[in-house]
């Protein structure tokens, strides 16, 4: 008898699951009439539609919502992309764009590279992100080999860029907040990782190894130092010894010293690049 009712509620169940079913999948009601994108800049939404391949009056229960995502998913502009039904006949699509997580300054011009250290092409609103800069990247040619080429969106095989990440990581490890008093991060030396602070300009050696204990090494400089931003420079590459190197007051500091006026010399430069907008 148990087995005879078990199997009548199942029949029901499934029975009431394919009416449900058919009638979702059949029902004018549910017949796509709106497409809402979000999130997109760099990305237009009729290159995002293109992708989609979603045409009004379809019903929204019919389709193939994961294979929506890996068609937008193609532009390499995307990092993630969610797309949902929104009852009754709508379809959200949530695009997610990589971003840069640091500005390197290039012959080329600025750009920015994302942590998957892929370059990625500035526009003038990408300007409105507070990011460290990184120099000294760029590679010569040696013996004769082709210099390595930057492509938008793609990875850059770069040691220097991998070092400048390392070092972002190590940063984001140890106080977010210090960030604020870089203004620029040079690896022209790759013996040598420098910093320029803000807002005096002074320059940091740190080396290229122990860089968490030189960072707490320098963060206490700093605080206890009476005038900060009259130190010319800070040598940390000594073991358990720190040179300090002062400037004389008032002094005035060029362009290429000055980091605030450096930062807004190399966002014209990319500005007025044609291959940067």
């Amino acid at each position: 008898m148990k087995r005879i009712i078990v199997f009548v509620i199942s029949i029901f169940f499934v029975s009431t699951w394919c009416g449900v079913y058919i009638f979702l999948c059949h029902s004018p009601r549910f017949n796509l009439t709106r497409i809402d994108i979000q999130g997109n800049h760099k990305v237009s939404e009729r290159e995002i539609l293109q992708k989609a391949k979603m045409e009004l009056g379809t019903n929204i229960f019919r389709m193939d919502l994961d294979g929506t995502e890996e068609h937008i998913k193609e532009d390499k502009r995307i990092k993630g992309v969610r797309v949902k039904r929104k009852f009754p006949n709508q379809i959200s699509i949530e695009v997610e764009e990589k971003k840069p997580a640091l500005w390197i300054n290039l012959p080329e011009g600025l750009y920015g590279l994302s942590p998957d250290q892929e370059i990625i092409p500035l526009e003038e609103e990408d300007f409105d992100l507070d990011l460290l800069v990184v120099s000294g990247l760029a590679s010569l040619p040696v013996f004769g080999k082709k210099k390595e080429s930057v492509k938008s969106y793609t990875p850059w095989p770069n040691r220097k860029a991998k070092f400048a990440f390392n070092f972002y990581t190590t940063l984001l490890e140890e106080d977010v907040s210090f960030m604020e008093s870089i203004s620029e991060i040079n690896l022209g030396d790759e013996t040598n990782l420098i910093l320029y602070l803000v807002p005096g300009g002074t320059q940091v050696n740190l080396g290229r190894d122990g860089l968490k204990k030189k960072l707490r090494r320098l963060r206490a400089i700093l605080r206890y130092e009476e005038k900060p931003e009259y130190l010319a420079c800070i040598d940390l590459r000594f073991k358990d010894q720190v040179v300090l190197r002062k400037s004389s007051q008032g002094l005035v500091r060029s362009v290429s010293q000055d980091p605030n006026k450096r930062l807004v010399q190399m966002r014209a430069n990319a500005i007025g690049r044609e291959k940067n907008l």
